[in-house]
């Protein structure tokens, strides 16, 4: 099976390692390498989020370089504070948010889909502070703080194809991904290697997508579905392939191909979470009794002929409240019921996340729930709501899944963990302005598919507010 050894720095030339230095710059030919802005404007494809870490700059540093590698003896680095102090001296203006950071992002080519088993090691003479790691597209693999010395860290990640945001065909992936962020990340040894295991293949809408980071990086001011989060909270016996986007329903996610990887892919013995309903409530066709039900419905059939095992997740709540007493609406309430329901008919586990989810709503407010959604945002979590998610769901797993009759579900209540403790927002979150001196360079794209859900989800409210207030 695949195997490979690398060594950053200056302590090259030793048998059966492939050197790697800071002037090694991810190209297909060559099959590993650094990924920063010189070689992302170069190369297509390194422009795909969905084939990369889905880390890339604030639009309007699209020209400007940040990645500055060098090495040591102990590796190969950048120093990302010193990196964001430079970008604050050129504009004059200081970012929101603290600390920002720049991530290190390294690419190695692999021969097949599946998993993936890295090892990471990090040698540093200095503190490293709070350090967060991530593999595929941004699923944190690590947080934590590490001191001077050396820290070995080993994570799994899936490597399946996608079909990306504003394509309509599925692209091969046949990349791992490793984005590490610090004061001063580093890497100073990896190895990746294929291994056998089972996979959680998840399917769902924009609150459990991989969303793509903007850096300089600030937890609180980035988009973040809870499917991203969730390796935090498994061990390395199970990895996780999320093919969630943002807009889909029960019936968009099977129309429009995502449903059609996760059939070619997933194996007897492989997981398939299902997570649906923001979407579905805006369609007369796919009402929670309705459409959605019958869909549901197909999926756990399908799987379960094949030998995969389905779990559904009930939605997560959303920040809304009436107008007229100040009281907590629930536009999720149906389709979480009818995800409960048919876990019953079925004998399937279901994470009810809406439960957990609209608790920590109503025991926080209105505002003070504010801080683990994206700024300005009633429905889509930001990192640290993303991480406070996935916790909920593997809580669920535990509970639910533990001592199944069907030892598979009972196996992945075995592979929770606890995650990396409390990772809580401290002060306001603002999202980051461009600076007056990039004041001429427009924003190329916007986020125009959570625009078009926010903007259909705003009738939906309005319409119930309405009827709330009649």
């Amino acid at each position: 099976m695949f195997r490979r050894n690398f060594l950053f720095g200056k302590d090259g030339g030793t048998a059966n390692l492939i050197d790697v230095g800071s002037e090694d710059l991810y190209q297909p030919g060559q099959g590993y390498g650094f990924v920063t802005e010189k070689n992302r404007r170069e190369q297509e494809l390194l422009q795909i989020r969905e084939l990369n870490s889905s880390f890339d700059t604030m639009y309007w540093y699209q020209n400007e370089q940040m990645s500055f590698l060098k090495e040591d003896e102990n590796g190969c680095y950048l120093d990302s504070a010193e990196e964001v102090a430079a970008l604050e001296r050129q504009s004059g203006e200081p970012m929101s948010g603290s600390p920002r950071r720049i991530p290190l992002i390294f690419k190695v080519d692999v021969p097949r889909q599946g998993n993936y088993r890295i090892t990471l090691t990090i040698r540093s003479e200095e503190e490293m502070g709070e350090i967060l790691i991530f593999t595929g597209r941004r699923r944190l693999a690590f947080h934590g703080t590490v001191g001077a010395g050396e820290f070995t860290y080993t994570m799994i990640t899936n490597v399946c194809d996608i079909v990306p945001v504003g394509y309509s065909r599925i692209f091969a992936d046949k990349t791992v991904d490793i984005a590490v962020l610090a004061d001063r990340p580093r890497i100073s040894a990896l190895t990746v290697e294929e291994v056998n295991g089972p996979t959680v293949y998840l399917a769902g809408d924009s609150t459990v997508t991989d969303q793509p980071g903007d850096y300089p990086y600030y937890p609180g001011t980035c988009y973040c579905g809870w499917g991203q989060m969730l390796p935090a909270y498994f061990d390395t016996r199970v990895a996780v392939s999320n093919h969630s986007h943002s807009g889909l329903t029960t019936d968009s996610f099977r129309k429009e191909g995502h449903y059609a990887v996760i059939s070619q892919y997933s194996k007897p013995g492989d997981y398939v979470f299902f997570q649906f309903g923001h979407n579905d409530q805006k369609l007369p066709g796919l009402q929670a009794k309705g459409g959605y039900r019958a869909n549901l419905q197909r999926y756990i059939k399908e799987n379960q002929a094949k030998g995969v095992y389905p779990v559904l997740v009930t939605p997560i709540a959303r920040n809304t409240w009436r107008l007229r007493d100040q009281t907590y609406l629930d536009l999720l309430e149906e389709f979480a019921d009818v995800c409960l329901e048919l876990g019953t008919q079925y004998g399937i586990p279901v994470l009810d996340l809406h439960a957990h989810s609209k608790e920590y709503v109503l025991e926080k407010g209105l505002q003070d729930a504010k801080p683990i959604f994206f700024p300005g945002d009633y429905t889509h979590t930001n990192d640290f709501g993303a991480y406070k998610m996935a916790g909920y769901v593997a809580q669920e797993i535990r509970e639910k899944c533990k001592g199944h009759s069907e030892r598979a579900y009972a196996y992945l209540a075995e592979c929770v963990t606890d995650g990396f403790g409390a990772w809580e927002p401290v002060g306001q979150i603002n999202v980051p302005k461009k600076p007056e001196i990039y004041k001429d360079i427009p924003d190329p794209a916007g986020d125009q598919v959570l625009l078009s859900e926010a903007e259909q989800l705003e009738r939906v409210v309005r319409l119930c507010l309405k009827e709330e207030l009649l």
